[in-house]
C-alpha cells in the first residue's frame, strides 16, 4: 500500500485509467480555451450593459484547472496550462497564415474569416497571455497548497475560493489588456465586474458537480496527488532542471 501511495505521489500516473482521464480532461480544456479566445470579442447585452462572450466559457477553464490540479497535482496542471497556451498560439498563427493567403475572386467570405480569425484574435491571444498564465498558475497553486493544509478535504470550497480569486485577477488583467482600445475606459470596469460576477456564479454552481467528478476519477484511477514540496515556482516548468 505504501509503495503504491509513493508511486502516486511521485508520478501521478500509476495506471492506464489515469492516462485516459487526463487525456479527456486536457482535450476539454483545450477546446474551451479556443472557444474562449474566439468568442471574447462577441459582446453580449445592450449598449448600457454588456460583457464579453468569452465570459460564458472562461469559467470552465478554471473549473477544469481545479479538477486536474486536485487529482494530478500542481506539476501536471502547470504543464497543461503552459501547453494549452502554446497550442492556442499555434492555432492562431495558422489562422493568420490561411486568411492572408491568396484567394479566388469569387470567394466573398474572406472578409468574414479575417474579421473573426484575423489580427483581433492574435491581439486577444497576446494580450491575454500574462492574465491567463498568471491567474491559472495561481489558481493551481492555491488549490493544491490548500489541499495539503486540509488533508484533501473540502474540494468544492477550495475550488470556489481559488477560482474566485484567480478569476477576479484574470478578469481585470485580461479585459484591460485586450479591450483597452476597443471599449471606453469608463465601461471597462463595468465589464470587469459583470464578467467576474458571471464567473463567480459558475464557480458556485459547478463546484459540487466538479466535486463528484473528482471523487469518481480518484476512485477509478487511485490517483490523488499531494504536493508536499515547498518549491512551487510557477515557471520552473521552463527549466531543464528536474525538481
Amino acid at each position: 500500500m505504501n509503495s503504491n501511495r509513493e508511486k502516486i505521489m511521485t508520478t501521478g500516473m500509476p495506471n492506464l485509467a489515469g492516462y485516459k482521464f487526463i487525456v479527456v480532461l486536457s482535450m476539454m480544456y483545450m477546446s474551451i480555451m479556443l472557444c474562449n479566445a474566439i468568442l471574447t470579442n462577441r459582446y453580449i447585452g445592450t449598449d448600457s450593459l454588456f460583457f464579453l462572450g468569452g465570459t460564458l466559457t472562461s469559467p470552465f477553464i478554471f473549473i477544469l484547472d481545479d479538477i486536474i490540479a486536485e487529482i494530478y497535482g500542481y506539476r501536471i496542471a502547470r504543464t497543461i496550462i503552459i501547453s494549452g497556451f502554446v497550442a492556442q498560439t499555434i492555432f492562431i498563427v495558422i489562422c493568420q497564415m490561411v486568411i492572408n493567403a491568396p484567394h479566388p475572386s469569387f470567394f466573398k467570405e474572406s472578409v468574414i474569416y479575417a474579421h473573426v480569425l484575423g489580427p483581433e484574435l492574435m491581439k486577444i491571444n497576446m494580450g491575454g497571455f500574462l492574465a491567463y498564465i498568471t491567474a491559472n498558475l495561481i489558481n493551481s497553486f492555491i488549490i493544491t497548497r490548500w489541499k495539503v493544509l486540509v488533508k484533501g478535504k473540502y474540494f468544492w470550497l477550495r475550488s470556489i475560493g481559488s477560482s474566485s480569486f484567480s478569476e477576479a485577477l484574470y478578469s481585470l488583467l485580461a479585459i484591460l489588456m485586450m479591450e483597452l482600445n476597443s471599449i471606453p475606459l469608463s465601461d471597462i470596469f463595468h465589464v470587469v465586474i459583470i464578467s467576474f460576477l458571471v464567473k463567480l456564479t459558475y464557480s458556485i454552481i459547478f463546484s459540487y458537480p466538479a466535486n463528484i467528478l473528482v471523487d469518481y476519477i480518484k476512485l477509478k484511477t487511485g490517483i490523488d496527488v499531494y504536493d508536499f514540496k515547498k518549491d512551487f515556482t510557477p515557471f520552473k516548468y521552463l527549466s531543464l532542471k528536474r525538481s
